[in-house]
């Protein structure tokens, strides 16, 4: 078998991309050694079909480049670079005869651009024998080059032929530009079959909305019983540089970043190289691009420092080895998958309980289980619990119900969703308790403090100093008292009366940036995105929407020339480009 190798992989505070290093080698069942990073993708989704010419792709619907560059979208700010980070220059008749060779057709006859999400592009591809495949090229927003796809490609081959999971084939890839003829990164993956859970999850009853339920669980269960000894993202052997140490780290073009990269052996190892990050990244003074949690930096407004992150992020360190959640069970190395929702499960058409397909493993690494566990997304709930799990959904003609009648229908449907979520949970108490003990823990202060220290880049500095105060007032029932009533260990945090007042302050300033924030972007109503991503056909009349959202929020807020020169320079969707 060939050696699969595992690496450090942390989020990066810029588009989420990883960044720090380890590895890690697998004959019959994991263990470990030193590696690198990858990313997230995307669910793939459908779009206009394209024809083609002796092989090769033309299609006069479609601008010149339209396959390379992104036009399923506009962006109300920022748009030069958001397009740049999607950009693609790719040989596309080298790619089709490529893919044809690799399933054994003959030519491809017809091309679809299926997907453009926030890190990939994917093409339905179609052979001249009819047969089907999939090729997916990763934009330069994905991640780190070559690592990226790299452990892409290890991770599913490892899903799919040593734990047997429903994972589409990989026919062919190539994760470096050197000796590439089609001049992009790329990955040939088997098409799917089956339908999206999404596109039936509505129409199916309780009793089969259960079966589901139980088939997810079964997958995670043999995700959270393959354990590894260390932390990090899976690669093959030959894909890892001989010396991890002396490779230096790149994140969106912002230069090197001199940080650990492992590889690390405990949890408490793991963590502590996330703070340290995020320090190494402070000091580098790197802000995250998306737009922030709130409206901070201006007049009166909260006001983000490097002094107030890195003495939040020195306090976290001194009490790093205590902060972990309690049960050391979910401690343990596991891979996950985070962003299981209805678009990235296949099911039998015929039989919608039979799960045929899982998609959207990049970035998928081996992290803590209590770091990484989730529920599946379509079981968000708000509401009461029926007396059985008869189907229920919102009616066709909701839009035009009574207030009062809309409300009822809201509740019938979220009665539904809240029983779907307790049984799930009941499975995994049955089936997964180790992943169930992390999901108990996820709202626990212990939890809370684990992970959001790598959020300081954006911001979240005020929340952090919140829960260690916080842990400060627990440490006696964290460590536990001696004879003398005293406890066992000193607390290495004291906050005096003055600091604690500063950072209360900062508190009531940050959430109310928070509230200005979700005030504007209420009143503006012209996007939803973070990133100001908007439809092509609502671009014009959302930019007009949000120009003048500006324009009123200024005459409100702007007091003076000072105070509007401050606000324009503070609020992240006016365009500078």
């Amino acid at each position: 078998m060939r050696s699969i190798h595992i690496v450090i992989q942390l989020e990066a505070p810029l588009f989420g991309r990883s960044c720090l290093l380890a590895t890690f080698s697998h004959s019959n069942r994991p263990s470990v050694r030193a590696g690198y990073p990858a990313s997230r993708g995307r669910h793939w989704s459908s779009g206009p079909s394209k024809r083609a010419q002796s092989g090769t792709f033309r299609d006069s619907s479609h601008e010149p480049n339209a396959l390379d560059q992104f036009t399923s979208g506009r962006w109300l700010w920022g748009e030069r670079a958001q397009l740049a980070d999607r950009y693609v220059k790719f040989d596309m008749p080298k790619l089709y005869r490529l893919a044809a060779s690799a399933i054994g057709s003959g030519s491809c006859v017809k091309v679809v651009k299926i997907s453009e999400g926030q890190f990939n592009k994917v093409f339905l591809l179609t052979m001249d024998d009819r047969r089907e495949a999939i090729a997916k090229l990763p934009n330069p927003n994905a991640g780190w080059p070559h690592f990226t796809t790299a452990s892409e490609v290890a991770t599913m081959n490892f899903l799919r032929n040593v734990l047997h999971l429903p994972i589409p084939r990989i026919y062919a890839w190539n994760s470096r530009l050197s000796n590439n003829p089609v001049g992009s990164e790329y990955i040939i993956i088997e098409k799917q079959s089956g339908v999206m859970l999404y596109d039936v999850w509505d129409n199916m009853k309780g009793s089969q909305k259960a079966e589901i339920l139980k088939e997810v669980v079964g997958i995670e269960k043999a995700l959270a019983s393959t354990r590894f000894t260390k932390f990090g993202s899976l690669y093959y052997k030959h894909d890892l540089p001989q010396s991890d140490s002396t490779t230096p780290l790149y994140i969106d073009g912002n230069g090197a970043l001199d940080i650990d990269r492992g590889p690390w052996s405990t949890i408490e190892e793991y963590v502590a190289a996330i703070a340290y990050r995020e320090i190494t990244c402070v000091e580098k003074g790197l802000r995250y691009p998306r737009m922030p949690e709130g409206l901070f930096y201006g007049p009166k407004q909260y006001q983000p420092s490097a002094s107030t992150k890195l003495s939040a992020l020195t306090n976290y360190l001194k009490v790093a080895p205590y902060v972990l959640p309690e049960k050391e069970v979910t401690h343990v190395s596991v891979l996950w998958h985070g962003d299981l929702h209805t678009q990235n499960i296949f099911v039998d058409l015929e039989n919608p309980t039979r799960i045929l397909g899982i998609i959207d493993w990049q970035s998928v690494s081996a992290s803590p289980l209590c770091m990484q566990v989730t529920r599946p997304a379509f079981l968000d709930f708000n509401g009461p619990i029926p007396e059985d799990l008869g189907k229920v959904s919102l009616p066709q003609n909701f839009d035009t119900l009574s207030p009062d009648d809309q409300r009822e229908a809201k509740a019938l449907h979220q009665a539904q969703a809240q029983t779907l979520h307790d049984l799930y949970m009941a499975r995994c108490y049955q089936q997964n308790p180790n992943a169930f003990l992390a999901k108990q823990q996820k709202d626990s202060l212990r939890h809370q403090v684990t992970v959001v220290p790598s959020t300081i880049i954006m911001d979240y500095e005020p929340y952090l100093n919140h829960l260690l105060r916080d842990f400060e007032k627990e440490w006696p029932n964290i460590v536990g008292l001696g004879s003398d009533g005293h406890p066992l260990i000193r607390c290495p945090l004291h906050f005096s009366t003055a600091v604690i007042e500063q950072q209360e302050k900062d508190e009531e300033l940050w959430a109310q940036g928070v509230e200005l924030m979700n005030t504007f972007i209420s009143d503006v109503g012209g996007f939803k995105h973070w990133d100001g991503k908007v439809s092509n056909e609502d671009y014009e009349t959302s930019k007009a929407q949000l120009a003048s959202g500006i324009e009123q929020f200024l005459d409100r807020e702007a007091r003076n020339a000072e105070e509007l020169a401050t606000w324009l320079k503070a609020l992240p969707f006016v365009d500078h480009e």
